[in-house]
């Protein structure tokens, strides 16, 4: 029976929906795969001719998130929610107390997320992504994925405000697509083999010091993978025999140093590593391969 022990590390997405949000022109970015632009030019004139005071405040606030062509900037949105979990924490002194047992909270930015950490009696951190709420019919995906979003049914997908890693700051319109309730959907109805050996290559990855730099994600995304190229019945083999498959497709993906996006798959996910970053995953996950067979 799988073990995973006592987690401590938590993720929470909290969506951000922006008033008449149907209205967002989204468009692929031509230089970034995986990436969207949004345009709130219509949504800012709707906002314009709306009476109620809430709406008036919210549109003041998105000029101040939009570049000269209304495109929302990434860092502004970024800044903007940066204030406010600093407001919050400073307004709770950066401590609480449950059950007289006080734990002191500490908060940092990485990425998209905003993290805070616990420490107390309980030692932990949640790491909070914000999210752009759009409609379904607003993706903008490659035929092939769009099959996938489409049978999961959900009304929705969201846009990311990830930062461009770049040497400086840059005022980027670029926000990260994602399908996670999508992927949600299509790794629910799997065999129970499948989602047992996403959580024992992650335990791999945890008790490996060489390997931080192997994303969740990209284990994920090499199931999200293999879900669209086997039978079903496929999972119902040993776990055995599909956590050394996955460990197997793992290490030649590293080798090419290539995992493709699956909504996109112009988009290699290790292009943001180094070429030394990506050998020594590569290094650290064929010996795993080597124990398991």
């Amino acid at each position: 029976k799988l073990k995973v022990a006592k987690p401590n590390e938590f993720d929470l997405v909290f969506k951000l929906q922006i008033p008449y949000y149907e209205s967002i022109v989204v468009s692929r970015d031509p230089q970034i795969p995986g990436n969207v632009l949004l345009d709130l030019s219509r949504v800012l004139e709707l906002l314009a001719i709306d009476s109620r005071e809430d709406r008036r405040r919210v549109r003041k606030l998105l000029l101040q998130l939009v570049d000269g062509g209304n495109l929302l900037i990434v860092d502004k949105l970024r800044h903007w929610l940066q204030s406010l979990f600093s407001r919050a924490l400073n307004r709770m002194e950066h401590k609480f107390e449950v059950e007289g047992s006080m734990s002191q909270l500490r908060y940092k930015t990485c990425g998209p997320a905003h993290t805070i950490f616990v420490d107390g009696q309980l030692e932990y951190s949640v790491d909070f992504v914000p999210a752009i709420r759009l409609e379904a019919r607003q993706h903008v995906l490659p035929s092939d994925p769009s099959v996938f979003f489409i049978c999961s049914e959900l009304p929705y997908w969201d846009a990311i405000p990830k930062p461009l890693k770049t040497p400086f700051p840059v005022a980027s319109p670029s926000f990260r697509s994602s399908f996670y309730d999508a992927e949600k959907e299509m790794l629910r109805d799997k065999h129970r083999n499948c989602r047992d050996a996403i959580k024992l290559m992650k335990k791999f990855r945890d008790v490996k010091t060489n390997l931080s730099h192997l994303k969740s994600y990209y284990i994920k995304t090499l199931f999200l993978w293999k879900i669209r190229h086997t039978r079903k019945s496929y999972w119902q083999k040993p776990l055995t025999v599909i956590l050394i498959d996955m460990f197997d497709e793992l290490t030649e993906c590293l080798r090419q140093g290539r995992i493709a996006f699956f909504w996109d798959p112009e988009l290699n996910m290790l292009d943001v590593l180094s070429g030394d970053q990506v050998t020594e995953l590569y290094r650290c996950v064929r010996g795993i391969l080597e124990t398991l067979r």
